[in-house]
């Protein structure tokens, strides 16, 4: 099923090239940026020593078409949280949970509806801090097992899912970031697998505008949400005292596919993380 959106490609590939050349041709310039949480907490950071931060988040996804036999709607929901914890100046240990409901319906016949959640246990490390055209790096890795049950199979479905990867972060300049990051995740699935391998990749691309001290506006586009399916973003931070930091996301595409018609795509997500320490 052919689809295709206006001004982004889908192609995950294009999106590896893309940020490849990003982290050659981008000049940045490192600077200290635990005066401002919402830098000092995002993108490769790590929590400092001895530091536990609490984020929750709520997040909804829908996809559809509206072509005849091809018509499809589906609703993904999702439902987070986890514990970051602080170990030494340069590694941090991660808790997380999520649940999930996904809906499937096409010309009218709902035939797919799954629930699932997903415990997971995770670390980051720091690798350099980023100077020059060199960007900020640090490597990651979780193990998650996810639990399913589908509509035809009275028992939940058990599969452990490893994943990699790297997150790099380059300045721009006194109050602009571009982060980016790639993985892989083993036994993943997405509605947006065309290749096994490929779909099985994590992307991301986020540019973000530091508009004061306690607020960040960015843009920017990603497979990791509860789908794991391509969408572009706009994301809005505010920290709302020295603990409490406030973030939404919202995205909106449209677009016409040749075997399905007229495509829509609206994402949706709020989170809420907390310093406790």
């Amino acid at each position: 099923m052919k689809k295709t959106f206006f001004c982004i490609s889908k192609s995950p590939l294009m999106t590896i090239v893309f940020v490849g050349f990003m982290a050659i041709v981008t000049t940045a310039t490192a600077q200290n940026d635990t005066v401002n949480p919402l830098v000092s907490t995002t993108g490769p950071n790590v929590l400092g020593a001895g530091r536990i931060q609490w984020n929750n988040s709520i997040e909804y996804l829908h996809d559809g078409s509206n072509l005849g036999v091809y018509r499809y709607n589906s609703h993904s929901f999702g439902l987070a949280t986890g514990f970051r914890f602080g170990i030494g100046s340069r590694a941090e240990l991660t808790l997380d949970l999520e649940g999930r409901y996904n809906t499937f319906d096409k010309a009218n016949h709902r035939f797919h509806n799954t629930t699932g959640i997903t415990p997971s246990i995770g670390a980051k490390l720091l690798l350099n801090e980023g100077k020059g055209w060199l960007p900020q790096t640090s490597f990651y890795t979780y193990v998650s097992n996810s639990f399913d049950q589908h509509p035809f199979d009275e028992e939940w479905s058990s599969l452990v899912q490893p994943q990699i990867g790297f997150q790099f972060r380059n300045r721009l300049g006194q109050s602009w970031l571009l982060d980016y990051s790639l993985g892989y995740s083993w036994n993943r699935y997405s509605t947006d697998d065309y290749i096994n391998f490929v779909g099985q990749i994590d992307y991301s691309i986020h540019l973000w505008d530091i508009i004061s001290e306690g607020m960040m506006l960015g843009f920017g586009i990603s497979n990791r949400n509860s789908a794991h399916v391509f969408s572009s973003y706009t994301e809005v931070r505010r920290q709302l005292n020295d603990n409490l930091q406030l973030y939404f996301q919202v995205g909106i595409q449209a677009g016409f596919g040749k075997e399905v018609g007229i495509l829509d795509r609206l994402h949706g997500l709020v989170g809420l993380s907390w310093m406790i320490k």
